[in-house]
């Protein structure tokens, strides 16, 4: 065994007793039990995958009707693995080039603009549309305008979109695992939400209302997902975060009214004391350096050695009949539900989403003039009830 490996190997086991964070991954893999392995990364599709993209998976027509049998195109390969790091570590080459390496699929951190705001042309840009008629106090931001202008408002008008494109990303992603058989690697997915919110909390970049508000949201849709297999975290001293950041980071980020060196202290506590050790009893956790991850075998070995059947992690993996498991695949593609869950007149309760007496009306009635009013509708959008099970054009996850 190389010394690369072995000390690949010895991570697994040892407690970093520095941050107090407990890596709860096991090497002892009993036989028979579903475990990674690279011999499936060139297994065979599906000969007639679903076609996810464009049609809505139903329980009866697609299941009983076409044949689409979930549990045929699952493998021991059929994984999630969510990577994550503290703001301003860098993380997309290496989801790509592990992803790339294993045979899964690379999903992007969420764009909000491009998978949310886009309409179905990619001509028009509906946070600019809306921008364009709307009072400043109820201005959409995009990132770069929030790190500069962080108050209540922007805040929660910036993270309800981000929450919805995260939860579209992880719905995407699983179908595509349940229609291909191939695994996905995902940037900072929809469970990151957490972590984010408490520190804007902290750091009042957000209001106590929004924030119960926000948090219950969440909750009533973690039931509908399913967590990581694995997280793989990226982890850097924030201080070298910080002095990044202001040697090589963006100019919003430079200028930024958001990143301090201790917000990103606190974001690293978050992580090491509360969020992994709470995922860790889900899922499995391995921890890496920015110079470990650049030897792709040494990590990969550490994921053989992992053991995907431990019974006392992945609870809300264990579906035992195929039934099950076909209808939470259809509940995935069920537009109408997730529409229904996004539904703006929930944020009603929030009074950071209240505007000036008339002002959307009057906003309504400018913008008919505009030939973007006619925009095309988005995968957002409650289509009629006869067209459900049909074609749907949707907007780009990875």
């Amino acid at each position: 065994m190389s010394s690369g490996v072995a000390a690949s190997l010895r991570r697994i086991f040892i407690a970093n007793q520095q941050h107090r964070l407990l890596i709860v991954s096991t090497c002892s893999v009993p036989r028979n039990q579903r475990t990674f392995s690279m011999q499936y990364k060139d297994t065979e599709k599906p000969p007639h995958p679903f076609d996810y993209v464009n049609k809505n998976y139903n329980f009866f027509r697609h299941f009983y009707l076409g044949g689409h049998y979930t549990l045929a195109n699952i493998h021991d390969n059929t994984l999630f693995f969510h990577v994550e790091s503290n703001f301003g570590v860098r993380r997309s080459d290496f989801v790509k080039r592990l992803a790339n390496h294993i045979g899964f699929l690379p999903i992007s951190k969420p764009d909000v603009d491009r998978m949310h705001f886009i309409d179905e042309t990619g001509t028009i840009n509906t946070r600019q549309f809306h921008n364009d008629y709307c009072l400043p106090r109820d201005r959409i931001p995009s990132p770069e305008e929030w790190h500069s202008n962080p108050d209540y408002h922007a805040t929660v008008r910036l993270l309800r979109p981000l929450l919805q494109t995260m939860t579209y990303q992880l719905r995407m992603g699983l179908s595509h695992m349940f229609s291909t058989g191939q695994g996905i690697v995902m940037d900072r997915s929809y469970w990151s939400f957490y972590a984010t919110l408490n520190i804007l909390r902290e750091f009042d970049f957000i209001s106590q209302d929004s924030y119960d508000f926000l948090l219950e949201y969440k909750v009533s849709i973690d039931y509908n997902l399913k967590m990581p297999r694995l997280i793989i975290f990226i982890d850097k001293d924030p201080h070298a975060i910080w002095e990044d950041l202001k040697k090589n980071g963006k100019d919003y980020q430079k200028g930024s009214k958001v990143y301090s060196l201790e917000l990103l202290q606190a974001m690293d506590r978050m992580y090491k004391e509360e969020w992994l050790p709470r995922m860790s009893t889900y899922c499995h956790i391995l921890q890496y350096n920015e110079n470990e991850i650049k030897t792709l075998d040494d990590v990969v070995f550490d994921i053989e050695q992992l053991n995907f059947d431990d019974t006392n992690k992945f609870p809300d993996w264990r579906l035992t009949v195929d039934v099950e498991l076909e209808r939470f695949r259809a509940q995935l593609q069920d537009e109408h539900f997730w529409t229904r869950m996004f539904n703006v007149n929930r944020l009603l309760h929030l009074s950071e989403w209240w505007t000036e007496p008339n002002a959307q009306k009057s906003q309504l009635g400018l913008m008919k003039y505009d030939p973007r009013y006619y925009w095309t509708t988005n995968n957002w959008d409650i289509k009629p009830f006869f067209r459900r099970y049909q074609s749907w054009t949707r907007l780009p996850f990875y």
